[in-house]
């Protein structure tokens, strides 16, 4: 029995749980792990509050919800220019005092326009570019 030395069960906790060995395993494995070999009173709740500060585990924490569905397909365009795509590639050095590529793709013919815009730019000002230039 391990009695209330907080260094030493904070050593055993990371021995058991962030070492090769435990492998940043969850609560259960770890708190079986460390039972087998350890015991001190208020051990479970020790054990969920290491877990759950533990910044790895945190970071790659699994899904708890089941699987998305299937992906569902777009419906294919049946006339040119009804359904279109726009991006807006951003970061560019400045030419001519823009510094943003805004592109238009028609998803049925696949033709594309390329807008070059200055920043800030609002949505009237790429609407007016679309009434403009596409």
């Amino acid at each position: 029995m391990i009695g209330s030395n907080e260094e030493l069960k904070h050593k055993l906790l990371q021995w058991v749980h962030t070492s090769p060995v435990g492998g940043h395993s969850g609560r259960e494995a770890t708190l079986k792990r460390l039972k087998n070999l350890f015991y001190w009173k208020g051990v479970n709740r020790e054990v969920q509050q290491y877990i759950r500060e533990s910044t790895v585990c945190q970071a790659y924490k699994y899904d708890r919800h089941s699987p998305y569905g299937l992906l569902q397909p777009l419906p294919i365009p049946t006339e040119v220019w009804v359904d279109i795509s726009m991006d807006f590639v951003e970061g560019l050095p400045k030419s001519q005092g823009k510094e943003v590529i805004w592109v238009v793709i028609d998803r049925l013919s696949k033709y594309a326009h390329f807008t070059a815009l200055a920043h800030p730019y609002t949505a009237e000002m790429v609407a007016q570019s679309f009434l403009d230039n596409i």
